[in-house]
């Protein structure tokens, strides 16, 4: 797996051209859908719009004023106490820093050029007093949802993103294989857990989207799938959900595989082609255009999300996202999953790239079970 992606590397992005077509989209649909600036405050949408290098932390984030796009002066401005990791086209005059006193916060945000005399701001998210903190930096503005204009810019993605999502891909695939390795009677899912994590890390990519997947499922009573992994041990015959994600400068790649501890059951060999068979059906009519209602399956239950700088819309579920269209260059999370009480669960999820005609399947891994 090393050596595919290190064959992957010599075909390098260009990333201040990948930065510059993403903020032309990004103002393209702020001007299609009739805004005059954004106040962004979730990470993914801040690394779109600026390209910013961000700290990892763990759990959530309070929502805040993090990053300001401004449509007449076609400028980015960031909350940063530092210039480290800060692309060179956004200028150190266009910082913003943090303050004790949210009086001299709102004074500096309101100095930004072009920012007083909007009219229609989207944001990403909200928090109490929002409106007030709006009124006094842009007094003439209304506050609209942010949503719709990052989805339009977010969800079609350029040559240079699916390059950037198949290197996670890659690395995704490589701690796949790290874990079916670690795989074996006694072990516990915590230590499949730790593999995933090792090996992300030796590929340098040591923040994980996710904590990953990873489920023994029982063969007795109702079969679930958790997405915390415990201390269960491995027992021979069970069968294990396993799915790993990647990051790789920013954008995810994932996978879903089903393993076997030591010998499969005629019965979880039938599960998994079951399964099979319901993911490849769903991946089919993955195609420019459909619904999300025409996604769903009798077999499995399915869940199609966005992929990109993390999850993204759409979401897609026998519940959610019947009326979502799919769109030319959209990636897509496509996962299946089916059990059986006396047999287990099974679990497949692959990476697909929409383009006219065929969907791509960008994950190529396949265990010896599925």
């Amino acid at each position: 797996m090393t050596g595919l992606l290190a064959q992957q590397e010599s075909g390098r992005v260009d990333m201040t051209a990948l930065r510059a077509d993403r903020r032309r989209r990004l103002f393209d649909a702020m001007a299609a859908h009739g805004l005059d600036a954004l106040i962004l405050g979730r990470p993914a949408n801040i690394t779109f719009a600026s390209g910013a290098r961000q700290l990892w932390t763990s759990g959530a984030r309070p929502f805040g004023p993090g990053c300001i796009v401004v449509g007449e002066t076609g400028q980015v401005h960031l909350l940063s106490v530092w210039d480290e990791g800060i692309p060179p086209e956004i200028p150190h005059d266009n910082l913003f820093t943090l303050k004790w006193n949210p009086a001299n916060l709102l004074a500096e945000i309101g100095a930004i050029p072009g920012l007083k005399a909007v009219r229609r701001v989207g944001t990403d998210s909200y928090s109490p007093g929002f409106e007030h903190f709006l009124g006094a930096v842009a007094p003439d503005a209304e506050l609209l949802d942010a949503g719709p204009a990052l989805t339009t810019a977010r969800q079609s993605k350029s040559a240079d993103e699916i390059g950037l999502i198949e290197r996670a891909v890659v690395v995704a695939e490589a701690a796949l294989t790290a874990m079916e390795e670690a795989a074996e009677p006694g072990a516990s899912e915590r230590d499949l857990l730790r593999a995933y994590l090792a090996a992300v890390s030796r590929l340098g990519c040591p923040q994980p989207p996710t904590e990953g997947i990873v489920c023994a499922t029982p063969r007795s009573g109702p079969v679930t799938l958790r997405r915390l992994p415990s201390d269960r041990l491995l027992g021979p015959g069970q069968l294990v959900a396993l799915s790993p994600s990647a990051l790789y400068t920013g954008y995810e790649g994932g996978i879903g595989r089903t393993i076997v501890i030591d010998r499969a059951s005629g019965d979880a060999e039938a599960l998994a082609a079951r399964c099979r068979d319901a993911l490849d059906s769903v991946i089919d009519r993955c195609r420019v255009g459909a619904k999300g209602a025409d996604l769903r399956s009798d077999n499995a239950d399915i869940l199609v999300h966005g992929l990109g700088l993390g999850a993204e819309p759409p979401v897609i579920g026998a519940h959610a996202g019947a009326d979502a269209v799919l769109a030319s260059d959209m990636v897509l999370s496509v996962q299946a999953w089916v059990a059986e009480e006396g047999t287990g669960g099974v679990l497949l999820r692959d990476v697909v790239h929409l383009v006219d005609g065929t969907p791509r399947v960008l994950t190529r891994y396949r265990s010896a079970l599925c």
